[in-house]
């Protein structure tokens, strides 16, 4: 009988690690590990379908912490990462549900000779239309970071 109490320990320490060590993994997902891992680059390759990206984000852009939102009642990380040594010119924020294994994002790009700035939106569904749009370009322009509590949409 204590040879099986053991082995439930066991059991329920492996799945607290597990459970901490995914959690911790979550937050230090990047956009480039959403392109290359064998998980998730098929649906980041839908997300972008025939947008052409540059190199930078799937090779390792500058990434900033991730945030956590929901949207009706799906729960998202969003991911932001933009060009190395030019944060200003180039940018991409990512929505990611790992449960649902779904993607969305948005691309930009600043002309600051033209003060202009183009926005590549990617794989935006009627879900996503309205709130992920916003909380996508919350993130683009830092408002998500200052005010995280004020993009969850319920």
């Amino acid at each position: 009988m204590q040879g099986a109490t053991a082995v439930k320990k066991s059991l329920i320490a492996l799945i607290l690690s597990l459970t901490t060590l995914s959690a911790y993994a979550q937050n230090d997902l990047t956009v480039s590990d959403l392109a290359t891992n064998k998980e998730t680059k098929d649906t980041f390759k839908k997300m972008v379908g025939k947008h052409p990206l540059p190199r930078w984000v799937t090779q390792g852009g500058t990434s900033s912490r991730n945030q956590q939102v929901e949207i009706g009642d799906k729960k998202f990380m969003v991911l932001n990462a933009c060009k190395p040594h030019d944060c200003a010119a180039q940018n991409i924020a990512v929505l990611y549900s790992p449960e649902s294994k779904k993607m969305a994002g948005v691309f930009s790009t600043v002309d600051e000779k033209a003060f202009s700035q183009t926005l590549i939106w990617l794989n935006i569904d009627d879900d996503l239309s309205i709130d992920g749009k916003t909380v996508l370009f919350a993130a683009l322009t830092g408002s998500l970071d200052n005010h995280p509590d004020k993009f969850n949409f319920q």
